[in-house]
């Protein structure tokens, strides 16, 4: 790339403040995934649709605002910097969420907290390629991160069951303890990030009078970045699907109404439990050819979802586990090498950029993902499985086409080195 140096050349070891603080966010941000809707609701007696409106309104305008712009950010600040100022955002914002019982300040503390939220995506590669420099360690790093926020989601998922278990006891004192816990713990990450990043060395200017500064135009030139990040956009499209249409799916099926919540605590047990599995194949395989399986198994995990309605409960239950297991290896062997494939595109220099304009596709997926997959539900019960099928079998293709002309690539740049030799 010649941009500056590398990423993860530092050799930093990831201490118990920076796997403490980690660990906090991946939870912290999984929980309140879960949580945010049925808060307004049950805590703040807001109406469904109003409030589900205005954490939309919130989201979709940090996306629009500081989609690119916390890239820069987090290039200007440095990953550790910008990653205690995201979670001092985020503590900052949730108690404000106590008194907001309108969609005008609902979306205003939204957008506050989806903007601390990108800009620790923009930050997140560059604090695991400052700790980690080899590529399987930094695999490891990103299938741990992956599993946790999965556990969150889960422990979220328990929580809202808890939660309206005891309602009627602690009425909202409950409900209400969640967004300050939610930011008593990002102001704990916030510390230990800060404190953690001041044992980081700065890392050393680019040498040389023609490297360029830093700037998106760099990685909108970058083709073959930007076709991996499309093919991506199948993936968490289907990701938010399973999130979001798939409850309604099983319910039109007239499964049982206890089939839904069963598949999504399957996945996020799944997810964490295939990561060991996810590693080892990654190491037989390169990150995009294990880009392209992933995308094939989550296609076979939603494409089957198809032939449901074609058993009895029993059998229909069965085949949902079976195809819930297929999608969490898809997403367990994805969430062990796409941001690994992202930081291998970028330097130092511009490492948030690369992250910011990758995340981009996760804020596409959920600011549209929901509209996208009801409008093919009404058309009929399988169109989104299958869309979401043949989409995924084409992100496969350009892994596949992308791993092969890198492979190419590689080989006229050996035989150079040998001949050198």
């Amino acid at each position: 790339m010649g941009r500056g140096r590398p990423m993860g050349v530092t050799g930093v070891a990831p201490g118990r403040g920076f796997m403490t603080a980690m660990v906090v966010d991946a939870l912290g941000s999984g929980v309140w995934i879960t949580f945010s809707l049925l808060y307004f609701t049950y805590g703040q007696g807001m109406a469904l649709i109003s409030a589900g409106a205005a954490l939309s309104t919130g989201s979709l305008a940090a996306l629009l605002a500081g989609g690119l712009a916390v890239g820069a950010l987090a290039d200007r600040m440095g990953p550790f910097r910008a990653a205690t100022l995201s979670c001092a955002l985020r503590a900052a914002a949730f108690p404000c969420y106590l008194a907001a019982d309108r969609p005008a300040a609902v979306a205003a503390v939204a957008f506050a907290v989806s903007f601390g939220d990108r800009l620790y995506w923009a930050a997140h590669g560059g604090l695991v390629a400052v700790v980690t420099s080899a590529e399987q360690a930094r695999r490891g790093m990103f299938a741990l991160l992956n599993s946790l926020r999965n556990v969150g989601l889960g422990v979220g998922a328990l929580g809202v069951a808890l939660g309206a278990s005891f309602e009627d006891r602690g009425g909202t004192a409950l409900w209400h303890s969640i967004p300050l816990v939610n930011a008593a713990s990002f102001a704990v990450a916030g510390v230990l990030f800060r404190v953690t990043g001041r044992r980081v060395p700065p890392v050393p200017a680019a040498s040389g009078g023609d490297v360029p500064a830093a700037s998106y135009r760099t990685v909108l030139a970058n083709r073959r970045f930007l076709a991996f990040t499309g093919a991506t956009l199948a993936i968490t499209l289907s990701s938010v699907a399973f999130d979001s249409i798939l409850p309604v799916y099983l319910r039109w099926l007239e499964m049982p109404v206890w089939a839904p919540p069963a598949a999504y605590v399957l996945s996020c047990v799944a997810i964490p439990a295939f990561q060991p599995l996810a590693l080892r194949l990654g190491r037989e395989r390169s990150p995009m050819r294990l880009m392209a399986v992933a995308a094939v198994l989550i296609a076979a995990g939603l494409g089957g979802l198809v032939a449901a309605g074609r058993f009895g409960t029993a059998g229909a239950a069965a085949l949902v586990a079976v195809l819930v297991l297929l999608f969490s290896l898809g997403e367990a062997l994805f969430g062990a090498v796409a941001m690994t494939i992202v930081l291998s595109f970028a330097s130092s220099s511009d490492a948030g950029r690369y992250s910011a304009f990758y995340q981009l596709v996760w804020g596409v997926s959920g600011a549209l993902g929901p509209a996208v997959h009801t409008l093919l539900f009404s058309v009929s019960g399988g169109t989104p499985w299958l869309v979401m099928a043949c989409a995924l079998l084409v992100a496969a293709v350009v892994y596949r086409g992308l791993d092969r002309t890198a492979v190419r690539a590689a080989r006229p740049a050996a035989a150079g080195r040998k001949g050198e030799a």
